[in-house]
């Protein structure tokens, strides 16, 4: 009987072992690095380190565009609340600041989707045919997901 407990105890402490060693040796990374957050798609498009370097570059060139947009995006929202509360409070629209608000939403929405567009057109021409399908299809569900002007 003794054997049997043995036997069950050394298995699971084998187990926890192999299973704490797997998880550390696969575990996404820590850093709050551009390289650490797109490593998966190395990986998931079997992208060599040139390519994965080309990738890396074009998200840093990238950024100071994206980083626009989302100010302009916080600023509507600002527009937004304000316009609402004051709905709220005097209970009053003001029809042309709506207007002029959904204006400047639709033509941030054209530029956003038309940028992102560009962006996934340029990081999709340095890949070979068989990256750029699966490439294509991760972009198709992502569209899905979230399609263009929502």
């Amino acid at each position: 009987m003794k054997r049997g407990w043995l036997t069950i105890l050394f298995g699971l402490a084998a187990g926890l072992l192999a299973q704490n060693i797997y998880f550390n040796t696969h575990k996404p990374c820590d850093e709050d690095t551009l390289e650490c957050k797109l490593t998966w798609i190395k990986d998931y498009l079997s992208l060599t380190s040139e390519q994965f370097e080309i990738v890396l570059a074009m998200h840093k060139d990238h950024q100071p565009e994206i980083e626009q947009l989302q100010e302009q995006i916080e600023y509507l929202e600002t527009r937004l609340a304000a316009m609402e509360a004051e709905r709220i409070e005097n209970d009053r629209i003001d029809f042309l600041a709506f207007y002029s608000y959904l204006q400047e939403k639709v033509d941030l929405d054209k530029t956003y989707t038309s940028s992102t567009n560009n962006f996934l057109k340029k990081v999709g021409s340095i890949m070979n045919t068989k990256q750029k399908e699966r490439f294509d299809l991760l972009i198709r569900d992502f569209r899905i997901t979230y399609p263009e002007g929502s």
